[in-house]
């Protein structure tokens, strides 16, 4: 979309958003580092869905931009069975904790997601994750310059995964507009040439085409590595973690056979 497109949607629908901040040279909220800086605090619940979300797809081949890297949880958990993974973070604590992990296909960078640039973030990415869009922007221009920096660094066929707590959460003193809801990630999203989905009650998925279904081989693969966790988990929850995991796997894996031709295998 043009800048009038974009000033059209600011007008009908973000009208209590700035439109344009001035601030060429470094855009954005900047927080205190108690909501800043995650190098040393727990994965957060809607990053966590993120991840289980993704871990259903085979990434062998794959190419993941994570933006926000936070602890690097999410490295530490999918290093072993992606091709690369590039994070960017505005931090430099969140910088050392990632190049302390020493993993071959790990980097991190330092990077303004609203700046637009990406001269630091070489070629495309099959799956750009942001568990929080919108509220450290500072004006509906620079929202719009992040949206389309994703969406020229977004491969053909990839996903844009972000989850709505993330996206509706604001803090106290930030400007409640830029909690959003789903509709409203529709709408900007359309503006950039990318469409929204609702994969599940939380994770939303931007895309140029529908996303795709895991096959059957890499949600194996998924339930494989949940089984490996169950130990833990049925000491703390109980019998009924195992219960509900069965019963997720088991529907899962009818309406996948129910929505294949006749004679396809998955991979």
């Amino acid at each position: 979309m043009t800048d009038v497109g974009w000033r059209k949607l600011h007008e009908l629908r973000f009208p209590e958003l700035p439109f344009d901040c001035g601030n060429s040279s470094d855009p954005g909220i900047v927080y205190g580092p108690d909501l800043r800086d995650w190098s040393a605090k727990a994965t957060t619940s809607d990053q966590y869905r993120i991840e289980k979300y993704i871990d259903r797809f085979d990434l062998r081949d794959r190419r993941v931009l994570h933006v926000g890297i936070g602890n690097s949880g999410l490295a530490r958990r999918f290093h072993g069975h992606v091709k690369e993974i590039v994070g960017t973070t505005i931090d430099k604590p969140e910088i050392r904790v990632a190049q302390t992990l020493g993993y071959p296909n790990y980097s991190a960078v330092l990077h303004n997601k609203y700046s637009g640039g990406s001269a630091s973030l070489a070629g495309k990415f099959d799956l750009i994750l942001d568990n929080n869009l919108t509220s450290p922007c500072c004006c509906f221009a620079h929202l719009a310059a992040m949206f389309s920096f994703y969406e020229d660094r977004l491969a053909r066929g990839g996903q844009i995964v972000t989850d709505r707590e993330g996206l509706a959460w604001v803090p106290p003193e930030s400007n409640r507009r830029w909690s959003f809801d789903f509709d409203d990630l529709a709408a900007v999203a359309s503006a950039a040439g990318l469409a929204a989905f609702r994969v599940n009650r939380n994770v939303y998925v931007l895309s140029r085409a529908a996303p795709p279904t895991p096959t059957i081989g890499s949600f194996s693969r998924h339930m494989a590595r949940r089984a490996a966790m169950l130990p833990g988990k049925i000491a703390r929850s109980g019998p009924r973690k195992l219960a509900r995991v069965s019963r997720k796997a088991v529907k899962w894996l009818m309406m996948s056979a129910r929505s294949r031709p006749p004679g396809t295998h998955g991979q």
